[in-house]
């Protein structure tokens, strides 16, 4: 796919039910925010320093989304930091999760089946016209954590992403998770790509962490309250 988020919401994705992964459901809506971030640093459009965001060029992306929250950067009165800008996007764009899957609807990846639950309450499920598409994602986040190769920045984002949603125990069998925890941490840690991409990956980890941890705060603390 070419952006990270349709990439990420296929991994998420359950083609026999066509919902969700429940194990990624609280943690989608901020990853898919964090793709939006790791999309503009990957292609250069904004920096990461000292965990704060810099703007390195502002000119057009070439997607409309993209680039409104690259000039929502460039306007920002001084620099934020990448939970600052991972939670307030998640707050502003909260229906972002339905844009990524509409966008996939729209390039024939998934079709949108509507349906009622006790005759009332209408709901959506998102089904592959083509399973092949979702598996070659797969295998290609299952050659890069199982073989011995040298990951490039983009396959190592999605890689860590994918642990944020905690999807590595549906990407992988029982008997392959230890050796494919190690290698994710292994990622983590920058051994198997370069310094600047790890740095990048840790810090954007860091902050999606945060924001969520951050929400199931408030929405216990809100619970609580009733």
């Amino acid at each position: 796919m070419q952006y990270l988020a349709q990439d990420l919401m296929l991994l998420a994705l359950n083609p026999q039910t066509g919902k969700i992964h429940f194990a990624a459901s609280s943690a989608l809506r901020y990853s898919l925010m964090g793709t939006v971030l790791l999309d503009l640093v990957l292609q250069g459009k904004l920096t990461i320093d000292n965990n704060h965001l810099m703007v390195a060029n502002a000119s057009t992306t070439g997607d409309e989304f993209l680039d409104q929250c690259l000039n929502e950067v460039v306007a920002a009165p001084g620099s934020r930091s990448v939970k600052f800008w991972i939670s307030h996007w998640s707050r502003k764009y909260s229906s972002f999760p339905k844009v990524v899957l509409h966008s996939l609807v729209d390039l024939g990846v998934l079709v949108k089946q509507e349906h009622t639950v006790l005759w009332l309450f209408p709901v959506q499920r998102y089904f592959l016209t083509d399973e092949s598409i979702q598996r070659a994602i797969v295998n290609q986040v299952r050659a890069a954590v199982l073989e011995n190769i040298r990951l490039d920045g983009r396959t190592a984002v999605l890689i860590s992403l994918m642990k944020t949603c905690h999807l590595t125990n549906t990407v992988f069998t029982s008997e392959e998770l230890p050796e494919a925890r190690s290698r994710i941490q292994a990622i983590a840690n920058g051994e198997l790509v370069g310094k600047a991409v790890s740095q990048i990956i840790a810090t954007a980890q860091t902050a999606m962490i945060a924001a969520i941890s951050t929400s199931a705060a408030s929405s216990s603390s809100s619970s609580s309250n009733q």
